[in-house]
């Protein structure tokens, strides 16, 4: 018997239970306890304690509308769950209408718990004869320590498991290095990476007692940490892992004879195939992932971009947009989405990310073991993008830095297309312009950078108007003063080099969250240059002072010295290297867009430039890839060709020593991360960096314009021609790619360039340009300029816009506040608004 806290003894018989071992009830008067329809007894289920420990007990009644009964009788009855055997729990009136239980017996003044033995305890509430559903108590010795092992008659053979494979986990709890499993309860499980693997507990079919077993499934490759919990303890970590992707190979339309490259009009869609294998595709039937998750990428989504960016169905669609010319597409797998749970612990160490990018693969050359059901496969597809009827016509917005910071002076940032009225909106910007950018997905929003912040005019709207990140200009981190360099190709992150703070900074802005400083490590340090990675993955940020930094939101920050300033960055067809351009000098060098443990990026090739390069053109025409044996083995290689845009270096008593251009080519191959070849061999959890056969300088092209300096240089069409426009040089150059020509097309009035953008196709550019110096001097101020609207097919420089507000009595001067004796502000920026 157990003493109830009431000082009374409650017998109550109910023929379901077992047999009866205590109770306790509070003796309340009411008149309507007749409205009781259901009693919930909290905690409800399963309850694990230990020997000795106490839980609190309640009830409550509702009544058919489900509204809590008040001022009721509550009845809590304790029973035996073994049979033969004594309830190993007691409950004691705390005078409140609750209960509290003892995991043993209390003292007669009911204060005092004696611990007991283990057991299994049933508590029902009742009220006016409605009980609730049991709970079931297992009381134990305390748990000391739990270990999670295979509970399958034989351990897995492999230290992953498949997307989709199940298999049989059990916890084992220990008291004194003593097994209690089976006092102990329901176990229950979680993981740190839910979408690596589902964790069910599981009841083995004809064993009803045993609740400490969890069946897992495979999902997304990655690694997480499995953790079983009961009565307050949890285990050490199992590291269970869903096999990792090795290898990703893309075909086209699903037809793995179909090659790498495709025209497509502009306005249809590029659909691509994606096969994944993970690193039992050498054991497991060679059978790809049913749902890989993985990332689509493109290089030049103003030409060509995947609606969606990361899918599980080995299948997208990139539409090809009204902006002609050429890029690539690619697919990988890139974490946080593919390979979770890494950066973080393995069985070998803390690791850095695993992204795996696309690589070639052909049958007929059996370069590794795993064989995937194809024939042909490609690490990226050449896109070009045409189009059947008009080549479109294209915006351009122009701005003004003539404010120059100037208090209350407001800048015009205004539309420029072709036509009688070309002028268009005119937009009020209440700091001075320092850069400005198009989102490349979001097409109608151009980012303005500014010394006292960064602005963004979404030019879609009839009556746009500029709007500013922080509306004080101080402090720099919260307004992000500097330059727009570069912006993501998803369209979601902005990269802005603050050089106004002291150590400079860099921000990476996210309209959708905070931004994010990069306080470069060195005082007089700035960033020169920056680029993204295809995948969004790695962010490589070059400095004045011959430093890469490597940010990433799921590796920690990082750099590398790259022995010189860098001038400029730009990544590969398939995304797994960059190619950086004066580092070191006279030189362009690989570097791996996957980490190494302490080690940011690896340099991975170097090829010898006859100067520095300005400016670097990774092409978007890709031959099929070719093979060739390397130490007797044969490999698949890709190709990819790369302009540098160069100036001469100073040479003693040599001058005007005209511009080049440098034709570089790239041959490198990505090599699968490795897969078990005997059991329990251990995986492998860092990347394989690209290997290159050979990274060389092919031919060097004279522009036949002198020395000059470049303002703007881009590659157009599908690689076949570089647009350049230099300051004093009144022409816009075409250079032809695959003759090595130059040709130009002069600006009307012998202009001096300021600015310049080009369309994707190269047929229209936009320049903003000084028309007319003071007294003709161009060490004077500007007195007149205009906006040259050249067609380099035909027409020629058929149209000159100089800025005029129409608005205001049409005001030539682009900047306002300022009083009739202020100097006159031209066009000095200009971008294309994206179709």
């Amino acid at each position: 018997m157990h003493r109830c806290g009431s000082g009374f003894l409650l017998i109550l018989a109910v023929a379901w239970l077992a047999p009866l071992t205590g109770c306790l009830g509070k003796s309340t008067s009411n008149s309507n306890v007749g409205g009781v329809e259901t009693v919930t007894l909290n905690p409800s289920g399963n309850l694990s304690m230990d020997v000795g420990g106490t839980q609190l007990f309640t009830a409550t009644g509702k009544d058919a509308k489900g509204t809590s009964v008040v001022g009721v009788n509550i009845q809590y009855i304790v029973a035996s769950g073994s049979p033969n055997a004594a309830a190993p729990l007691s409950l004691s009136n705390n005078g409140s209408g609750s209960g509290l239980g003892c995991a043993g017996t209390w003292d007669p003044t009911g204060t005092i718990c004696s611990a007991g033995s283990s057991g299994i305890a049933i508590v029902t509430a009742v009220i006016n004869g409605v009980s609730s559903p049991p709970t079931t108590i297992y009381v134990h010795q305390h748990i000391d320590s739990i270990q999670i092992q295979s509970a399958q008659t034989q351990p897995p053979q492999y230290e992953c498991f498949s997307q989709g494979q199940t298999w049989q986990f059990q916890a084992v709890a220990y008291n004194k290095n003593v097994d209690i499993t089976s006092t102990v309860g329901p176990i229950s499980w979680t993981s740190s990476n839910a979408g690596v693997v589902t964790a069910l507990s599981y009841v083995p079919p004809n064993q009803p007692s045993v609740l400490n077993q969890v069946q897992t499934t495979a999902r997304d490759p990655g690694i997480t940490q499995l953790f079983a919990t009961v009565s307050g303890t949890t285990s050490s970590p199992y590291l269970y892992t869903t096999c990792l992707i090795q290898a990703v190979y893309l075909q086209l339309n699903g037809e793995g004879q179909a090659g790498n490259s495709i025209t497509v009009d502009n306005g249809g869609a590029v659909s691509i195939t994606a096969i994944a294998v993970d690193t039992l595709c050498g054991i497991a039937n060679n059978a790809p992932l049913a749902s890989p998750p993985l990332t689509w990428s493109t290089t030049n989504p103003e030409v060509a971009a995947f609606g969606t960016t990361t899918n599980a169905t080995g299948k997208n669609n990139a539409s090809a947009r009204n902006n002609l010319g050429g890029t690539t597409l690619t697919a990988s797998c890139s974490p946080p989405s593919c390979n979770i749970g890494l950066p973080g612990p393995t069985p070998t160490g803390t690791v850095p990310s695993l992204p795996i990018y696309a690589s070639d693969f052909d049958s007929s050359v059996p370069s590794t073991k795993c064989q995937p059901p194809i024939t042909m496969g490609f690490g990226a597809i050449s896109v070009k993008v045409t189009s059947t009827s008009e080549v479109p016509t294209y915006t351009a917005w122009a701005a003004t830095t003539d404010c120059q910071d100037a208090p209350g002076c407001a800048s015009a940032l205004f539309s420029v297309t072709p036509g009688v009225t070309p002028i268009g909106a005119i937009v009020s910007l209440p700091r001075t312009p320092n850069s400005m950018m198009f989102n490349h997905q979001s097409t109608a929003r151009i980012y303005i950078g500014s010394d006292q912040g960064l602005m963004y005019v979404d030019v879609g709207g009839a009556a746009p108007s500029a709007t500013l990140v922080s509306n004080a200009p101080t402090p720099c981190n919260v307004s992000l003063c500097g330059k727009v360099l570069t912006i993501s190709n998803d369209g979601k992150q902005v990269v802005v080099s603050d050089t106004i703070s002291t150590p400079s900074q860099v921000y990476i802005y996210n309209a959708s969250a905070t931004a994010v400083d990069l306080i470069l490590s060195n005082n007089g340090e700035t960033a020169t240059a920056a680029a993204f990675s295809p995948d969004q993955l790695k962010l490589f940020v070059l400095t004045n002072l011959g430093n890469m930094y490597i940010y990433s939101t799921v590796d920690a920050l990082t750099s590398v010295s790259t022995g010189a300033p860098g001038t400029d960055v730009e990544f590969s067809a398939d995304g797994s290297f960059a190619y950086v351009a004066g580092a070191p000098a006279s030189s362009v060098s690989a570097y791996s867009t996957c980490s190494l443990p302490a080690v940011g990026s690896v340099d991975i090739g170097t090829v010898a430039t006859s100067s520095t390069p300005l400016k670097i053109f990774p092409s978007p025409v890709l031959p099929p890839p070719f093979e060739q044996a390397v130490n007797s083995v044969d490999y698949l290689w890709a190709t990819q060709n790369i302009l540098a845009l160069e100036q001469p270096p100073t040479i003693p008593n040599v001058p005007n020593k005209p511009n080049i251009i440098e034709y570089l080519t790239a041959q490198f191959r990505q090599d699968p991360i490795l897969y078990p070849t005997v059991p329990n061999e251990p995986l492998q959890f860092t990347c394989n960096v690209p290997k290159f056969l050979s990274f060389s300088k092919v031919a060097s092209y004279n522009l036949g314009q002198g020395n000059f300096t470049p303002i703007y240089s881009q590659l157009v069409a599908d690689g076949t021609e570089l647009i350049i426009v230099a300051r004093h040089v009144p022409a816009v150059l075409i250079f032809n790619v695959s003759n090595g020509t130059t040709s130009s097309v002069s600006l009307v009035g012998n202009a001096d360039p300021l600015s310049a953008a080009a369309s994707t196709d190269g047929s229209q550019v936009y320049v903003a340009a000084c028309d007319t110096y003071t007294k003709n001097d161009p060490t004077q101020p500007c007195a007149a300029g205009s906006v040259h609207i050249v067609n380099t097919i035909s027409e020629g420089d058929f149209q000159q816009v100089p800025y005029v507000n129409i608005n205001d009595n049409n005001n030539p001067n682009m900047c306002s506040n300022q009083g009739g004796s202020s100097p006159l502000c031209l066009p000095n920026l200009i971008a294309i608004k994206p179709q």
